[in-house]
């Protein structure tokens, strides 16, 4: 279904842009955005009105100046969805345009709404600033459907860490059934410090893959001692963080040799 939404033109504001994007993001209506002069008075034709129009209802009209509560546009319209509860990393991001629209605590120059802003050119009354805000949304789209997958991914993430087993019945390194990209959120030095290591086989490059947990999750600092280098691996990181085998075997004797 097509759903057509106006907004204001001229200078673009992280705020509109990232409600506007979650709109493309997290619904399957065709958006179909109008970028219209601040005088406007009628919207009958627009499904939805974001950041212009003096009106708030929350339903059609999501005009943050006539909300009281602290939020912008992009705020309004990420309650409208009522998807925050299931992303609290976006809704963390959201929060962060809200406060930098709304003047509650600016964003420093390499955070989200800053470099939304930059899409901003000199000539605001042209052609080519409507291209800019094209291209500025879809840089809020990857970025919020990057941060959605990733969410769902950890969420396959924890099912597969929580039935992962034991490798060759060593009790400091488990095997994962495939791998998973945010297992070091649950399997790490801090809130498994027995794990030493963890290895899951890659079908598609035929050879099995072996990683030392984090102290914490997102420190470069290993919670065991780095993996050295050896004729049985195929490859060793030169930060002993990583690890490949061409077979289940090389890696078992590998295993016996390195993490005891």
């Amino acid at each position: 279904m097509q759903k057509h939404i106006a907004t204001h033109n001229k200078i673009m504001h992280a705020d509109e842009i990232t409600a506007v994007a979650l709109l493309k993001v997290f619904t399957d209506d065709e958006i179909i955005v109008h970028r219209v002069d601040h005088d406007t008075r009628d919207f009958s034709s627009y499904d939805i009105v974001i950041d212009i129009g003096r009106t708030f209802d929350e339903v059609k009209h999501f005009d943050h100046h006539q909300n009281k509560g602290g939020k912008s546009s992009a705020g309004l319209i990420w309650d409208y969805l009522e998807e925050w509860s299931e992303y609290p990393r976006i809704s963390k991001l959201i929060e962060m345009v809200d406060m930098h629209d709304v003047g509650t605590r600016k964003a420093k120059s390499f955070e989200y709404p800053s470099l939304l802003g930059c899409f901003n050119i000199s000539q605001i009354h042209s052609k080519e600033q409507d291209v800019q805000f094209d291209k500025a949304v879809d840089f809020a789209m990857t970025v919020l459907s990057s941060m959605r997958e990733a969410q769902d991914e950890m969420e396959k993430s924890k099912e597969i860490t929580a039935n992962a087993y034991l490798f060759d019945k060593n009790p400091k390194v488990l095997e994962f059934e495939r791998f998973t990209p945010h297992w070091s959120t649950f399997i790490n030095g801090e809130l498994t410090p027995y794990i030493k290591a963890v290895v899951w086989e890659d079908e598609e490059e035929k050879c099995w893959k072996i990683q030392i947990p984090p102290k914490t999750v997102g420190s470069f600092e290993l919670a065991y001692k780095p993996l050295q280098q050896d004729p049985l691996m195929h490859f060793v990181h030169s930060a002993g963080f990583f690890g490949i085998a061409k077979s289940r075997d090389n890696l078992v004797k590998y295993v016996k040799k390195s993490i005891r």
